[in-house]
Protein backbone atom coordinates (compact mmCIF):
# COMPACT_ATOMS: atom_id res chain seq x y z
CA UNK A 1 0.00 0.00 0.00
CA UNK A 2 1.12 3.47 -0.63
CA UNK A 3 2.69 5.91 2.06
CA UNK A 4 1.33 9.16 3.15
CA UNK A 5 3.82 11.66 4.53
CA UNK A 6 3.01 14.61 6.95
CA UNK A 7 5.58 16.73 9.49
CA UNK A 8 6.56 14.39 12.28
CA UNK A 9 5.60 17.42 14.33
CA UNK A 10 1.85 17.07 13.47
CA UNK A 11 1.24 13.40 13.71
CA UNK A 12 0.05 14.12 17.33
CA UNK A 13 -2.36 16.44 16.19
CA UNK A 14 -3.74 14.58 13.00
CA UNK A 15 -4.32 11.30 15.33
CA UNK A 16 -6.11 13.45 17.63
CA UNK A 17 -8.42 14.89 15.42
CA UNK A 18 -9.08 11.54 13.93
CA UNK A 19 -9.77 10.19 17.67
CA UNK A 20 -12.30 12.91 17.92
CA UNK A 21 -13.86 13.89 15.04
CA UNK A 22 -13.21 10.76 12.84
CA UNK A 23 -11.55 12.67 10.14
CA UNK A 24 -9.01 15.42 9.12
CA UNK A 25 -7.62 17.36 6.28
CA UNK A 26 -3.83 18.34 5.00
CA UNK A 27 -2.93 20.75 2.66
CA UNK A 28 -0.83 19.40 -0.30
CA UNK A 29 1.46 21.50 -2.78
CA UNK A 30 3.73 21.54 -5.38
CA UNK A 31 4.89 17.99 -6.03
CA UNK A 32 2.00 16.39 -4.27
CA UNK A 33 -0.54 18.12 -6.23
CA UNK A 34 -2.48 14.78 -7.69
CA UNK A 35 -0.45 12.30 -5.87
CA UNK A 36 -3.79 11.48 -3.62
CA UNK A 37 -7.05 9.83 -5.30
CA UNK A 38 -10.56 9.89 -3.73
CA UNK A 39 -10.91 6.40 -2.27
CA UNK A 40 -7.64 5.39 -2.40
CA UNK A 41 -6.04 4.09 1.08
CA UNK A 42 -2.19 4.83 2.32
CA UNK A 43 -0.56 4.46 5.43
CA UNK A 44 0.57 6.96 7.86
CA UNK A 45 4.13 7.41 9.23
CA UNK A 46 2.73 6.22 12.32
CA UNK A 47 1.08 2.79 10.86
CA UNK A 48 -2.69 3.71 10.69
CA UNK A 49 -4.48 3.00 6.90
CA UNK A 50 -6.07 6.59 6.29
CA UNK A 51 -8.64 6.76 3.31
CA UNK A 52 -8.96 10.01 1.34
CA UNK A 53 -12.32 11.03 1.59
CA UNK A 54 -12.16 14.51 -0.46
CA UNK A 55 -9.76 16.36 -2.84
CA UNK A 56 -10.35 19.84 -3.63
CA UNK A 57 -8.18 22.06 -5.76
CA UNK A 58 -7.86 25.72 -5.17
CA UNK A 59 -5.45 28.91 -6.64
CA UNK A 60 -5.63 31.33 -3.65
CA UNK A 61 -4.81 30.80 0.05
CA UNK A 62 -7.39 33.24 0.77
CA UNK A 63 -9.45 30.65 -0.94
CA UNK A 64 -8.71 27.56 1.82
CA UNK A 65 -11.61 25.96 4.29
CA UNK A 66 -10.58 27.51 7.38
CA UNK A 67 -8.04 30.36 6.34
CA UNK A 68 -8.75 32.36 9.30
CA UNK A 69 -7.32 29.35 11.76
CA UNK A 70 -3.96 29.18 9.84
CA UNK A 71 -0.65 30.74 10.97
CA UNK A 72 0.51 33.30 9.06
CA UNK A 73 3.51 30.96 8.59
CA UNK A 74 1.08 28.20 6.85
CA UNK A 75 -0.43 30.37 5.09
CA UNK A 76 3.09 31.84 3.73
CA UNK A 77 4.07 28.16 2.92
CA UNK A 78 0.97 27.65 0.85
CA UNK A 79 1.69 30.79 -0.97
CA UNK A 80 4.89 30.40 -1.69
CA UNK A 81 4.79 26.63 -3.21
CA UNK A 82 1.15 27.42 -5.01
CA UNK A 83 -0.02 30.90 -5.80
CA UNK A 84 3.06 32.50 -6.14
CA UNK A 85 4.53 30.51 -8.84
CA UNK A 86 0.82 29.79 -10.16
CA UNK A 87 0.09 26.26 -9.47
CA UNK A 88 -3.09 25.12 -7.65
CA UNK A 89 -2.97 23.19 -3.97
CA UNK A 90 -5.34 20.93 -2.87
CA UNK A 91 -7.13 20.69 0.65
CA UNK A 92 -7.69 16.81 1.82
CA UNK A 93 -10.12 15.54 3.97
CA UNK A 94 -8.87 12.00 5.21
CA UNK A 95 -10.26 9.35 7.87
CA UNK A 96 -9.12 6.26 9.31
CA UNK A 97 -9.77 3.38 7.57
Amino acid sequence: MKKISFPENEYESIQNYLTKLGYCYTTRVYKEVGKYKVGESYIAPWGDTLKIDEVKTYWKVSDRPFYDEMTDEEKAEIHKYSEEIGLPYEFIKFSKK
